[in-house]
């Protein structure tokens, strides 16, 4: 046997050997396992990782050091400035967690305290309520029971069975005590039940109109202020009360002449005002021209001017819209959906931009004289006789028209919208008629027995808040009533009925409108023989 053949026989009789594992980076045998990588590096690779890790440790002594103040120079103050930050930050944070803390306890209170007063309410409504049905049910058996005797002792009679007719007659003669004091409870029960059922009537309304607002607010986040108002009060009577609280007066201001109807835009924006007072589209803005209020209220004059007057809520702008319509004709009320203005007179509605320029004319042919106007998201409704038409706002044409035919001798006027239906006045009745838009039904009448009103003393115009509380100017009684858009109940006055020109009193008031979208709701009153707008904010 060679001595290859020996050398070949002796190697594979032995173990393979382990192969070198190589540097990741370069084909270098590698010599240990990098820190950050986790993979095998030759020697000078691995130094420059190892010399990283180094690095960094260091950067954190720095730190450590800059938090215990042992650095110095330099260095030391630039380390303690870069943790002084995020020092900052993180107490920012706390803060904040802190704040958030707080504040979901204080609203978990508040919710907890109008649990406690719907559950007061509720047991105080129920357990009345529980106790006259338990009552009559009492009633109702006694009932039975004389009936079941009279049956029984004419059965006695005609058998001329005298032991039973004399069983049956003590036997009812000692029950009568009992009977008559079961009624004398029912009722008591009942006459205590309809002297509270009118303000429990009231109070499961406002119940649900919280439901309401609480259902719909989420985004805009008002229902939490909402809730916040209702849960400070102590009892639900005084939260029916804070919920519905009276506008209070915010400013009034001064026009020159009489004028009628007002109304707010939100969505002031390609528009601006000329050097001459004009509102012109932004597209032709100039060197001097000004953005308009917004949100601006829009007013109309008798007699009518050649233009509306556009103002700031403050009255500190006021500009002018040209518009392009018959000046001549009266106006019988303004509409503003978006940019958007829809311009009511007898024979005609002219929908125009806020620089006035005409984009249609709705097609009124057949209906009679227009002598009012509102409108909700989809539809312009316009009012005249005992009948309400109904445009769409997407084709321009008339879609319906509802008639009241319950009120043939009606003068309808202005309107608004809620829940679905239309309120509108009627200057022949004294009244603001509900009539819901879906089965085109009158299905009330303001005021109502709850209202605690006879009527309205010549009512013109209408506007409803986001409360679901409707506005009412009485022409004829010198102030605007709040009162629930759904049942007509009145919530209070604004005005002492007798004309006045200090704050918060009017001398014929005439147009309303509602200025939303800042912290605070609030009204616009057009008082229209004191020459002035008046103002009032929710408290």
């Amino acid at each position: 046997m060679s001595l290859d053949d020996s050398s070949d026989s002796s190697s594979s009789d032995a173990s393979p050997a382990t192969p070198t594992p190589l540097c990741i980076i370069c084909d270098q045998a590698a010599v240990g396992v990098a820190p950050f990588s986790r993979c095998h590096m030759c020697s000078q690779h691995l130094s420059v990782d190892v010399a990283n890790l180094f690095k960094l440790k260091e950067e954190v002594d720095e730190l450590l050091r800059a938090y215990s103040q042992e650095s110095q120079g330099a260095a030391g103050a630039a380390g303690r400035a870069a943790l002084l930050r995020h020092r900052q930050d993180a107490d920012s944070l706390r803060r904040l967690a802190l704040d958030i803390q707080q504040q979901l306890q204080e609203v978990n209170h508040k919710f907890d305290l109008v649990q406690q007063h719907i559950d007061s309410f509720r047991s105080r409504v129920t357990g009345q309520l529980s106790g006259v049905l338990e009552a009559v049910r009492v009633c109702e058996r006694d009932l039975e029971d004389v009936s079941s005797y009279k049956q029984e002792v004419a059965t006695a009679e005609a058998a001329g069975d005298m032991a039973e007719l004399l069983r049956l007659v003590q036997s009812m003669h000692e029950s009568l005590g009992d009977l008559e004091a079961d009624f004398e409870r029912s009722e008591r029960l009942l006459r205590d039940q309809s002297d509270n059922e009118e303000l429990q009537l009231r109070l499961l309304g406002q119940l649900e109109r919280l439901v309401g607002i609480c259902a719909g607010r989420s985004e805009e986040g008002d229902w939490s202020r909402d809730a916040a108002v209702t849960a400070t009060s102590e009892e639900i009577d005084t939260a029916h009360r804070l919920l519905f609280d009276p506008m209070v007066f915010s400013h009034e201001v001064k026009l020159d002449g009489l004028f009628r109807w007002v109304v707010v835009c939100n969505d002031t924006s390609g528009f601006v005002g000329d050097r001459s007072g004009r509102v012109v589209p932004a597209d032709s803005k100039k060197d001097g021209y000004g953005a308009l209020p917004q949100p601006c209220i829009l007013v109309s004059f008798c007699p009518n001017r050649d233009h509306l007057l556009v103002l700031s809520v403050d009255g500190s702008q006021k500009l002018r819209c040209h518009c392009d319509i018959e000046w001549k004709e009266h106006i019988f009320g303004l509409h503003c959906d978006r940019q958007l203005l829809f311009i009511a007179q007898p024979d005609a509605v002219t929908v125009t931009d806020l620089s006035g320029r005409a984009v249609v004319r709705l097609q009124t042919e057949g209906f009679g004289d227009i002598n009012g106007i509102g409108g909700n998201a989809a539809s312009v409704f316009v009012s005249g006789g005992n009948k309400i038409a109904a445009f769409s706002k997407a084709t321009w044409q008339m879609e319906t028209v509802i008639t009241l035919s319950q009120l043939p001798h009606a003068r309808l006027g202005n309107l608004a919208t809620h829940d679905n239906c239309i309120l509108v006045t009627d200057w022949k009745h004294n009244q603001v008629h509900r009539v819901r838009i879906d089965t085109q039904q009158l299905v009330a009448s303001f005021p109502t027995q709850r209202s605690g009103l006879q009527q309205f003393a010549w009512p013109l115009d209408v506007a409803v808040d986001s409360k679901g509380r409707l506005f009412v100017s009485e022409h004829g009684g010198h102030s605007v009533r709040a009162v629930a858009a759904d049942d007509g109940s009145l919530l209070w006055t604004l005005g002492t009925g007798e004309s006045g020109s200090g704050d918060g009193r009017f001398w014929h008031p005439w147009g309303l409108a509602v200025v939303t979208g800042g912290p605070r709701e609030q009204l616009v009153v057009a008082d229209d023989y004191n020459s002035r707008l008046q103002v009032f904010s929710a408290s």
